[in-house]
């Protein structure tokens, strides 16, 4: 007896095991009226799905997405993320811009139901079942709906009256053998839906052409787009003003449409081996049409090498729109894809193979986008490749001086420069966990890369019966990773853990081969994985008193950079006769595997920064030359997402200058000039944090400087207020203390004037290490003299005749400066025919002196103007209107002739053209 019993125990057990090991997967069928109004950007409707539950689990609820939601305000997961990624577009936008989803009334088998809104997003809701859905069973969901759509900010909505109604309906979250996938919209993330069968029915004006998902029943409106290129043919009909358009579609697992009055239809069939024939659509915008020419013959090589290589499409139709959004690149949806290229033939057809191919990487094999991106963007990345070397038309084919230097693959160089900065990520993360960047880098590339070391480990031949065995097992279905390795080893009968394992690594595929050196001109990233260039450009540049400078360029910067960099441009001064340049060498490397980098420097320069004339009229240069060794400690982000920088920084400054020494020839009653070298030297220390977000950015930093005589210590704060879309309040605030290390005279004093804190922006003689252009450094007079550099207390009004300028002191001094774009509802300089960039500052601020004692100033001192700033405030010009009295007194006695002009005052900050500053998202 014990041992029948033995025996029926192991008999449930493996049947159980046996049952847990089956896949299965949730069925939704879709019907759904829809009306669009095009004078509200509306969507009325009505859906009904038939939810099927074939899990072995009673279920009690239902996740729902309702993802028009996302752009409901500013408080969800997409405006959330859509701000992490650096654009402020949608925080920012009007309300009218905006979207929802309401007017819901859920029923279940004619019994309404209860709504619960999810705890986190708003795009989310539960509802809860009047009865338990058993397995096996299945149940009609219905509810009206009613759609605000948005501004086209993401992959939906509409731009003037051009539709592009995605993610648009009520729809069932995902259940699988792991639970429920509710999951929020994103815009870097993409879907994971239940298949079903679609029955779409859509109404809106009959002045509209529309493009969607499935095969349109209606066969007088399909004559008229097989026949769109006849004159003749006219889509609008005169007696009833709007009409219904039937879709059907089985096997799918979303549904998208898009409407634009403007649409050129191009259409043709395809002949697949199985001898099936199926449509072929392209709706295409006037303007667009020149370089859309080839369309048709790009979607045939695409279905055909994807039929060949993976599995034959399965649909009856495929169609691709060309998108009335701003929005790069495309979006795929099951038989239909959205796209916008560059207005080019050869990036056309690149975006065109890469969506349709999406068809079978996200439309029949449907992952889990948003936990494996891999899975889609990866897989079709590596048939993008193999589609280019057979047909892709070459971008670079004319013999242009970029095209000379820039591969078309120039995302391999992109990724080998986040594998040298330790800041790339495993393949194997989830889409909201990548960095803007790496989405792309690591998601895309790397994971085609991965898929292309697959096939070389394997062989080609073996490569696709894996792929078309992977296809045919999971077509419409969810595989998950381990589905495809275990397809993976049985195909190829061997263990690819080496492989498997490498998608949840960091680093590069394939170890780095030793480089030659070759030599190139201005630059070249071409074949950067065999070559380390030395590039050889010429130079120029310029000052008052070198005048122009020629001379060259020599430098071994690259994608990826390497650990070892440098920069030499001696340049000749056609002023001065003299030979000036500046130098740069560092190593830049990673001492620890988080990220953190260390980055040892040494730089050095010689130029001219003033000029003496003497009595018999000749020109006698001042010199300056100095030498900067450096270490700077990078700290490494917590996560790759951060946006948050750390670093300390130790510098010295060691200078050389050409100074003019006067004494008295008593004897014979003359003057002698002599222009003796002196040294002097300055050491810094820096601690540094920046948070280079989008939204209310600010970065600081803590200074400490030391030299002969004396320790000066400093705080610089900026802090951003956005308030619109690109526009915002610039709050700097600076505090400083100079100390004297010895006792305090009239030598000392004069000796350490320059080292001083000044409560106006320092002119090019206090620029005491030498870290700033200035276009004529120690001039006196003439516009040259107008120029200052944003330090110290950083105010723009200058008192350069006094021997003791009003704000200097060798104390203490604190300051706030305020900047701020005039808001667009008050800003009348917007009614110009042109853009001016001019901006509102106010600068307030006092200092040790002003507190003393019949002080001869007020204790706060104040100026405030106008400021335009070009180049990307490369360039900055100030404009005085309001200041102290103090101030007011000194120009009415000093200037009294031209005094608005002479009051203007200028900086050129060139440190703002680095990568960093112009690119802060993209966290290099």
């Amino acid at each position: 007896m014990k041992k029948y019993i033995f025996s029926a125990i192991l008999f449930i057990f493996f049947n159980k095991v046996l049952a847990q090991q089956k896949y299965w997967q949730q069925k939704n069928d879709f019907k759904i009226e829809v009306m669009l109004n095009d004078v509200d950007n509306t969507l009325t409707g009505f859906e009904q799905i038939e939810y099927f539950n074939n899990s072995p689990d009673t279920l009690n609820f239902i996740w729902i997405h309702l993802w028009p939601n996302a752009y409901k305000n500013d408080k969800t997961a997409f405006s959330d993320q859509f701000l992490e990624n650096g654009s402020t577009a949608f925080y920012f936008s009007e309300e009218n811009k905006r979207g929802y989803i309401n007017q819901l009334n859920f029923k279940v088998d004619n019994i309404h139901v209860v709504m619960e809104d999810h705890p986190q997003h708003q795009d989310i809701i539960k509802i809860l079942l009047p009865q338990a859905l058993a397995p096996g069973k299945h149940i009609k969901i219905e509810t009206p709906f009613h759609v605000k759509l948005p501004y086209s900010f993401s992959r939906g909505g509409h731009v003037l009256q051009s539709y592009q109604i995605t993610q648009w309906y009520p729809k069932p979250a995902v259940y699988d053998k792991t639970g429920w996938h509710e999951m929020p919209y994103l815009d870097q993330g993409e879907f994971y839906s239940e298949f079903g069968n679609f029955d779409v029915k859509i109404t809106l004006p009959q002045s509209y052409i529309v493009a969607a998902t499935g095969e349109l029943q209606n066969e007088s409106e399909k004559l008229k787009l097989k026949n769109f290129a006849n004159t003749n043919i006219d889509f609008v009909d005169k007696v009833a003003p709007t009409k219904t358009l039937h879709y059907l579609q089985n096997n799918v697992h979303d549904f998208a449409w898009f409407a634009d009055k403007n649409f050129n239809v191009k259409t043709d069939t395809l002949l697949l081996k199985s001898g099936r024939v199926i449509d072929i659509y392209a709706y295409v915008l006037p303007k667009n049409k020149k370089y859309w020419a080839k369309c048709i013959t790009n979607i045939k090589n695409a279905i055909t090498t994807k039929s060949n290589w993976i599995g034959e499409y399965p649909y009856n139709v495929v169609s691709v729109v060309d998108n009335a959004s701003k929005v790069q690149g495309g979006m795929e949806y099951p038989t239909i894809t959205v796209l916008t290229a560059d207005g080019s033939e050869a990036s056309l057809e690149s975006v065109i193979n890469h969506e349709v191919g999406h068809n079978w990487f996200y439309g029949i094999l449907a992952s889990n986008e948003r936990i494996y991106p891999w899975m889609d963007e990866g897989m079709n990345t590596y048939y993008d490749t193999r589609y280019n070397n057979l047909f892709a038309t070459t971008q670079n084919k004319k013999n242009t001086f970029l095209a000379k230097r820039i591969p078309e693959n120039i995302e391999d160089n992109l990724l080998n420069t986040i594998y040298v900065l330790n800041k790339d990520q495993p393949i194997n993360t989830n889409s909201e966990n990548f960095s803007m960047v790496n989405y792309g880098l690591i998601g895309y590339v790397k994971a085609g890369a991965w898929l292309k070391k697959l096939e070389t480990e394997l062989g080609i031949e073996v490569f696709d019966k894996l792929m078309q065995t992977y296809f045919e097992k999971y077509k419409f279905a969810h595989p998950q990773p381990q589905d495809f390795r275990q397809i993976a080893e049985e195909v190829s009968g061997k263990d690819l853990s080496t492989i498997f394992n490498l998608l949840n690594k960091n680093g590069a595929l394939e170890k780095n081969a030793i480089k030659k050196v070759k030599l190139a001109s201005f630059f070249n990233l071409k074949q950067t994985d065999k070559y380390n260039y030395v590039s050889i450009a010429p130079s120029i540049g310029y000052n008052l008193y070198d005048k122009i400078m020629l001379g060259a360029l020599i430098h071994n910067y690259s994608l990826p950079p390497t650990k070892f960099r440098f920069i030499v441009s001696p340049l000749y001064a056609t002023g001065t006769k003299k030979i000036n340049g500046l130098a740069r060498v560092e190593y830049n490397f990673s001492p620890t595997t988080k990220g953190d980098r260390l980055i040892i420097s040494g730089a050095a320069s010689k130029f001219t920064g003033g000029s003496f004339k003497d009595s018999t009229g000749t020109e006698n240069p001042l010199q300056f030359s100095k030498i900067v060794p450096s270490i700077k400690y990078i700290f490494a982000a917590k996560n790759a997402r951060s946006t948050i920088k750390k670093f300390v920084q130790i510098k010295s400054f060691l200078i050389n200058e050409t100074t003019i020494n006067f004494t008295r020839d008593f004897v014979n009653n003359i003057d002698i000039i002599t222009y003796p070298k002196e040294k002097r030297y300055i050491n810094q220390l820096q601690f540094g944090v920046e948070n280079n977000r989008a939204l209310y950015p600010y970065n600081a930093i803590v200074q400490a400087e030391q030299g002969d005589g004396f320790v000066r210590l400093n705080f610089t704060g900026n802090y951003y207020f956005n308030f619109q879309k690109n526009g915002g309040l610039d709050v700097r605030l600076f505090a400083g203390k100079f100390i004297y290390t010895g006792n305090k005279s009239f030598t000392t004093q004069y000796k350490t004037d320059i080292y001083h804190l000044n409560m106006s922006g320092a002119k090019g003689y206090e620029d005491y290490t030498y870290s700033n252009y200035f276009v004529g450094r120690n001039e006196f007079e003439g516009f040259a003299n107008q120029q200052i550099m944003n330090r110290d207390g950083f105010f723009k009004v200058r008192t350069d005749l006094l021997s003791s300028k009003i704000g200097k002191t060798d104390n203490w001094l604190v300051a706030v400066n305020l900047k701020t774009d005039i808001p667009k509802q008050i800003n009348f300089f917007e009614m110009l025919p042109f853009k001016l960039p001019i901006k509102l500052f106010a600068d307030i601020g006092t200092y040790a002196d002003a507190w003393k004692k019949g002080a001869t100033t007020g204790r706060l001192l104040y100026d405030a103007g106008f400021e335009i700033s070009l180049f990307k405030n490369v360039v900055n010009i100030y404009v005085p209107i309001l200041y102290s009295k103090v101030y007011a007194d000194y120009f009415k006695s000093t200037i009294p002739t031209k005094r608005f002009q002479k009051n203007i005052s200028f900086s050129i900050d060139l440190h703002k053209l680095s990568i960093a500053n112009l690119f802060p998202q993209a966290n290099f």
